[in-house]
């Protein structure tokens, strides 16, 4: 009977032993699944920024078109680098971080507000970075912070760069061309050959080849395992080699269509022959990229296991903003009205016509245009949103066509008590030129540029002045250096008020 007993405490051993098995593969489960959770309690709630960058992500021939196959990698890669230890930390930190977290929220809340739709979806990233330090620990989130920033590529912040990438590729394919010493009048961003005329429009800037390179070079750098300045030069190399593919291809569409006479498809259609030079150029680079194989473990860290009661609290953190939101929404009822404004003693009149250079503006609620002595043209645009999803600041982009105006000059002005921006314009190929002097008033407070416009609509929001105005004030040079032109135009803008 003994000998029994023993051998039925032998074979209920295995049956005791697996309790804390099933505990261990239950707590890598939840690691696995808390960052996901953080990213799907973010969706939830600040839903309304994902669904204006899904609309930018799905515009498939646009700089953001990548993103949608980018974001699923990038999750892809959060699971692989599970089961996530969840780091102990001291109280003070879990402290400063929802400090933090309290305060990003309501950031959040300002700039949807007041619709700063850039900052708003930054405000996506510190949000991710907060949330998943206060959940999994400061020194874990360390260790993830390559592949957390993977998303950037995903955010619009590089549409900030298409301008200067259209000038940088005007000059180097500039260059090119007259290294060949093909017969052509480069004239900015416009290049004229005999056969017609080849337009670097802001869809030939590059800008996408130079986000898809720098993700894949990012990407690379993560799989391979590289450190800080292995990630700096990678992303540089991976920058240049983007750019030049996109300076590659203009440069071959402008001898194919001076070989051709304009006559080739490609001139018309040359989308698929880009993305092939830039496979041929980006692909190469890929596989001859070095390998750095990873520590096979991460450095050893204090962990602990997952608290639903802390994601609970993530909740309340994250919470300020959305609630706020919802608050704005159901009392913002006011009915704002047209500002008036003093057009001095500059003998402005009532005029039908438009400015010598039309702007190319969002539609407006009201415009007004005049005409003062000397060929004097005024035109006043006010816009006053019509609910509260409505931008205060409407989207502004270029005002003018590049294909057939270049910007010679550009610069800020003092004028009495408010700074406006000076211009000069000349037609391409062409010797007409334009003066103009521009400025904004955001419910009171006065700008002389777009970005200025938009930060100041948080005070003009608050104080309830909530309508924007763009007064242009254009005449044409009577003289090449358009000096004279200028002090008309600054001395009539000094008596608008």
């Amino acid at each position: 009977m003994a000998l029994i007993l023993k051998q039925s405490t032998k074979g209920g051993s295995p049956r005791k032993m697996e309790a804390p098995d099933i505990k261990q593969q239950r707590q890598a489960l939840w690691q696995i699944a808390t960052p996901f959770m953080v990213i799907a309690l973010l969706v939830a709630m600040f839903f309304p920024t994902f669904i204006g960058l899904s609309s930018s992500w799905t515009k498939w021939d646009e700089s953001l078109s990548h993103a949608y196959p980018l974001l699923l990698w990038f999750l892809v890669l959060l699971y692989k680098a599970g089961p996530i230890e969840i780091s102990t930390q001291k109280k003070w930190i879990d402290l400063l971080l929802a400090v933090a977290l309290i305060f990003t929220s309501i950031a959040w809340f300002l700039f949807n507000t007041i619709q700063i739709k850039i900052l708003e979806q930054l405000t996506l990233l510190p949000l991710l970075f907060l949330s998943l330090a206060f959940i999994i620990g400061v020194k874990t989130l360390w260790q993830l912070r390559f592949l957390l920033l993977m998303p950037v590529f995903a955010l619009p912040i590089w549409d900030y760069l298409n301008n200067s990438l259209v000038h940088l590729a005007s000059y180097v394919v500039g260059e090119m061309v007259r290294v060949i010493r093909i017969p052509a009048l480069i004239d900015g961003s416009s290049i004229f050959i005999p056969a017609g005329h080849i337009m670097i429009a802001d869809g030939c800037s590059g800008l996408r080849y130079l986000i898809i390179s720098l993700a894949l070079g990012y990407t690379i750098s993560y799989l391979n395992g590289y450190k800080e300045k292995g990630l700096i030069v990678s992303l540089l190399i991976a920058g240049l080699l983007g750019l030049a593919a996109n300076w590659i291809r203009i440069f071959l569409l402008i001898l194919v269509g001076y070989h051709t006479e304009m006559e080739s498809s490609l001139m018309r259609d040359h989308e698929t022959f880009g993305w092939i030079i830039f496979a041929l150029i980006c692909f190469p680079a890929i596989y001859f990229a070095p390998v750095i194989k990873k520590p096979s473990t991460n450095a050893p860290i204090n962990g602990t296991s997952f608290s639903m009661k802390k994601m609970l609290v993530l909740c309340l953190l994250l919470s300020p903003g959305f609630w706020l939101g919802k608050v704005v929404v159901a009392t913002n009822n006011t009915v704002q009205s047209a500002s008036s404004y003093s057009l001095g003693d500059s003998g402005f009149l009532p005029h039908a016509s438009n400015l010598p250079l039309p702007l190319v503006l969002p539609a407006t609620t009201h415009t007004s245009r005049f005409v003062a002595p000397h060929n004097i043209y005024l035109q006043i645009n006010q816009y006053i949103p019509k609910s509260s999803s409505d931008r205060l600041v409407p989207y502004i982009a270029r005002q003018f066509d590049l294909q057939f105006w270049l910007q010679e000059e550009v610069k800020i002005v003092s004028v009495g008590d408010k700074k406006v921006r000076l211009e000069q314009l000349r037609q391409k190929s062409g010797l007409k030129r334009i003066v103009q002097v521009q400025w904004f008033d955001i419910g009171g407070f006065n700008a002389a540029t777009v970005s200025q416009a938009k930060l100041l609509q948080i005070p003009a929001v608050f104080s309830g002045n909530q309508y924007f105005t763009v007064f242009t004030l254009q005449t044409e040079c009577t003289q090449i250096d358009c000096h004279s032109s200028r002090q008309l135009l600054l001395t009539a803008s000094e008596s608008i008020q």
